[in-house]
């Protein structure tokens, strides 16, 4: 019997590691107030130091030097609507730091630039319907990148981009002992925590045609973090999950972008950009520690099976004068996470999301501010796991979100 339990507790601690650490790599695609109020349309234009993420060919516009900096604060709030309601409202930072200088040439322009591709932020607290399959957990990849741009002429340039992903997650859950030992012994606690690194690249074009049209397209490669660091459950009455290295791999994925942007006035910018993200290719998660109870097979091999998804990107720039500028911007994000796979770590479905903002600049100066709505459409789910051995699915039900974001980037140009 107690062999029978410790299999069980083993393959709901593997189960929920899973699903729960990849479901956060979800990507953060704001990285400027300016591309951010144009909502992330920003491909074939990227004009400033933020190039290094939205088309590194962009660089070869800038003549002189500049830096920017700044940060963006979101709230989603998460609403659970089946065997128990849930709500989550956690507000997330990050920041974002660029710069770029044609180091005095013609033709090369270089740049430094970190911030924050993929991330994510939730807690449900210890008392929530799934309890027993998460708690809270968090992801963060902050990447470090060198970026080179080349103009051939006037009409087209290239830009490359070199990148350092350093990243960290953590995943937290109860332990049903009292249910699967006895109701007198108190919950285990299940943590996991790793850090890891990983390298990869961005490439990016841009073809001025004339002063009215200008498309650019910009490409992602793959990369893969393998976060080592340790696995524990505390207050364990079988005394077999004492603090155990363990590693698991999480595949992050490729991602193309294509823009075209219109100036049919000097003073109004459009542009629209289509954005693919190779989701499919995540299909699975190991976790590899050499304590068999938390590696035991089959369960520690977890199929995620997620689904390339597309941003549709909209955006518009009117500058009224040689100080103030206004933006808006408009995305539609698909859903990546079928039914099959479905996380609270992850609560995905088609998202709409809304941006304005406002940029003044004074001659060497320059700040961006942006807010940002998101919205995603209501999503039903059924047939869900059992994870609290009630007898229901512990997931089934209405899965509402919304989110708010606030923006601000400065400038300095010389």
């Amino acid at each position: 019997m107690n062999s029978f339990r410790t299999s069980l507790v083993g393959c709901a601690l593997l189960t929920t590691f899973g699903t729960s650490v990849f479901a956060l790599g979800f990507r953060n695609p704001d990285q400027s107030a300016r591309a951010t109020a144009q909502g992330e349309a920003f491909v074939a234009q990227a004009d400033d130091a933020s190039a290094i993420y939205y088309n590194p060919a962009g660089l070869a516009q800038i003549r002189g030097t500049e830096g920017s900096s700044g940060g963006y604060l979101s709230t989603r709030d998460i609403e659970f609507q089946g065997a128990g309601t849930e709500g989550v409202n956690d507000p997330v930072y990050s920041m974002h730091a660029f710069g770029a200088s044609g180091l005095g040439t013609e033709n090369w322009t270089v740049g430094l630039g970190t911030y924050v591709p993929f991330g994510n932020d939730i807690d449900y607290g210890k008392k929530g319907t799934f309890r027993y399959l998460l708690t809270e957990t968090g992801l963060t990849v902050q990447n470090y990148a060198l970026a080179v741009a080349y103009k051939f002429c006037d009409q087209f340039s290239f830009g490359a981009a070199f990148n350092f992903y350093d990243g960290s997650t953590y995943q937290n859950r109860l332990v049903p002992f009292s249910i699967l030992v006895s109701p007198l012994v108190p919950d285990g606690k299940f943590k996991f925590e790793g850090d890891g690194q990983a390298f990869g690249a961005t490439l990016g074009a841009m073809w001025k045609i004339n002063d009215q049209h200008q498309v650019g397209v910009v490409y992602r490669s793959p990369f893969a973090i393998d976060f080592h660091g340790h696995a524990v459950v505390k207050n364990d009455p079988l005394g077999v999950y004492g603090r155990s290295p363990a590693t698991a791999e999480i595949q992050f994925p490729q991602s193309v972008a294509m823009g075209y942007a219109f100036r049919p006035t000097p003073k109004l910018k459009l542009e629209v950009d289509v954005e693919w993200t190779d989701w499919d290719s995540l299909n699975t998660v190991r976790l590899h520690s050499n304590n068999p109870a938390f590696a035991t097979d089959p369960s520690s091999r977890i199929p995620f099976n997620w689904m390339s998804s597309f941003f549709y990107e909209f955006g518009a720039q009117y500058t009224l004068n040689d100080k103030w500028a206004l933006r808006a911007g408009y995305i539609f994000s698909e859903n990546t996470v079928p039914n099959s796979t479905f996380s609270p770590a992850q609560p995905d479905s088609d998202r709409h999301v809304l941006s304005a903002g406002v940029g003044f600049t004074l001659k060497h100066f320059g700040v961006d501010l942006t807010y940002q709505y998101s919205l995603s459409t209501d999503r039903t789910v059924r047939n869900s796991a059992d994870t609290n051995f009630d007898g229901q699915g512990d997931l089934d039900g209405k899965w509402k979100s919304q989110g708010h974001g606030i923006m601000l980037t400065s400038t300095l140009r010389f």
